[in-house]
């Protein structure tokens, strides 16, 4: 990344930051067929299950991404410590590599077992016994999915982010060809849903034990002083990560418990689903990333700038996603699904810039991580987590949908904040905070006003084309900066 106030090119291509653009590039190339075939999903839930099934799916998916949080132990995060600062050589890595690996196996079949087990009291809760089927797939989905998480760390560790993206992609083109055939022609509803991402996490899970084969990487150890290190180090992320479940995902179940409809539930989660792609493209392949290159930036003397600059840049980039997502996303709604899912469109931007925040986050909390405080990370997102639930529980009542929208961005909001004050006192970094509520600003207005300005195609063209005019007129963004920064983005280490 390079530093508006210092023009010029990036480091050589062989630095951590050109290596970081790099493979950000590659991650966000897989994160845009994932999201066309996200996207393909949409009307086609719309149209096949409904607002009903299609809250359904929505609940199944909180609960799924619940267990994968909770069984996961948050391991990668210990793994990537120990396999690229603390193992001296590849007999070292491979040692770890293998500890990490017998740790999943055990944890993803305990926590099969104790999905199965959790899911019948649950959707009698919720449901009866109308959709037990449904949610007692969520277990084979857990099961591969978390299995699947280290052949994927292997591969993002060794910046192999080419096959990352093949792994990955199995997973996601796959779920949508069987969901396909099971919802249309054979019109399961969301039990096919459900059984064609089981059948594809499974075939998932089978292709990275292939790329760990031909790694020479498959072969599980035990060692329990390396486990419990490991294990000291990652449970405390654990909460964390129960919390960044509370933000993301647990509105859809409070909705569906606070106003008793299927129905707000599907047309919120198709709105929200809409402002997933800014995590797609942006956030998500910037901080896949992240989570392994910033280990490596931080052994260099000038981490903390980078790691500014690496902010700022995140921000342009993501907030003209999230706006175009806000602007935009009126027109691809009307033209994908039906006018049940009118209110969805408003949905779009508390979502889109959510995820922003969210990208924000993980980068200014990484302080914290380097100098092993992994305890205030769990804090931090639990002080967060908390205030996701009393908003929603305070407002959904009042707004609906919208409350739940409201609360997903305020949360979001309050972790980047918190957690940027509380990581600076332990890794001092020269954040330029000026610059980034000016990106958050520009944006947020412009979303604001294609939203809630004329309903005309051309009005939200105007308003998205404006973004970068703005930016270059306060200066936040310098355009021979610019260019170097993409310049970046296809230079490969």
């Amino acid at each position: 990344m390079t530093d508006p106030q210092e023009p010029g090119p990036p480091p050589s291509g062989r630095g951590p930051g050109s290596r970081l653009a790099g493979d950000t590039l590659v991650y966000g190339v897989g994160g845009v067929a994932s999201s066309a075939v996200s996207v393909l999903l949409v009307p086609i839930y719309a149209r096949q299950l409904g607002d009903d099934g299609v809250g359904i799916t929505g609940v199944l998916n909180s609960v799924v991404a619940l267990a994968l949080m909770l069984i996961g132990l948050a391991l990668p995060q210990a793994f990537f410590r120990w396999y690229l600062t603390e193992s001296a050589d590849r007999h070292q890595r491979a040692h770890v590599l293998g500890t990490t690996l017998s740790i999943r196996i055990v944890a993803s079949l305990v926590g099969a077992v104790a999905v199965l087990g959790a899911v019948i009291p649950l959707t009698s809760w919720l449901y009866g016994s109308d959709y037990l089927g449904v949610f007692v797939l969520a277990a084979p989905i857990v099961l591969f999915d978390s299995f699947s998480s280290i052949p994927l760390s292997f591969l993002r560790a060794e910046r192999r982010a080419r096959a990352y993206i093949v792994v990955s992609l199995t997973r996601a083109i796959l779920g949508t060809v069987l969901i396909l055939t099971l919802v249309v022609p054979m019109e399961l509803g969301p039990i096919g849903v459900a059984l064609g991402s089981a059948i594809a996490a499974a075939i998932s899970a089978f292709v990275g034990v292939i790329a760990l084969v031909r790694a020479g990487a498959a072969r599980p150890r035990i060692d329990t002083r390396l486990s419990r290190q490991m294990l000291g180090f990652a449970l405390p992320l654990v909460p964390a990560g129960l919390a960044g479940w509370v933000l993301n995902l647990s509105d859809r179940p409070l909705l569906q418990v606070l106003t008793g409809s299927e129905a707000l539930v599907g047309v919120y989660t198709l709105g929200y689903t809409a402002g997933l792609v800014t995590n797609a493209l942006v956030a998500q392949p910037f901080s896949l990333a992240w989570g392994a290159a910033h280990w490596e930036i931080a052994r260099g003397d000038d981490a903390p700038r980078t790691f500014a600059r690496a902010l700022t840049w995140f921000l342009v980039l993501a907030s003209a996603m999230a706006l175009l997502l806000s602007a935009m996303g009126t027109d691809v709604l009307r033209l994908l699904v039906g006018p049940e899912f009118e209110l969805s469109r408003y949905v779009i931007p508390f979502s889109a810039f959510a995820y922003v925040l969210y990208g924000a986050y993980a980068i200014v909390a990484s302080g914290l991580g380097i100098v092993g405080r992994t305890s205030l990370v769990a804090t931090t997102m639990a002080v967060a987590a908390a205030a996701a639930v009393v908003l929603n529980l305070v407002l959904i009542p009042v707004i609906g949908i919208f409350g739940a929208a409201v609360s997903t961005l305020a949360s979001y909001l309050l972790l980047a904040v918190l957690s940027g004050a509380v990581s600076q006192r332990h890794y001092p970094v020269p954040w330029r905070l000026g610059r980034a509520v000016a990106i958050l600003a520009v944006a947020g207005a412009l979303s604001t006003a294609a939203l809630l300005g004329p309903d005309y195609t051309l009005w939200r063209v105007a308003c998205v084309l404006a973004y970068a005019p703005i930016l270059v007129a306060l200066r936040i963004v310098v355009p021979s900066d610019a260019i170097a920064v993409l310049g970046g983005l296809l230079r490969r280490g």
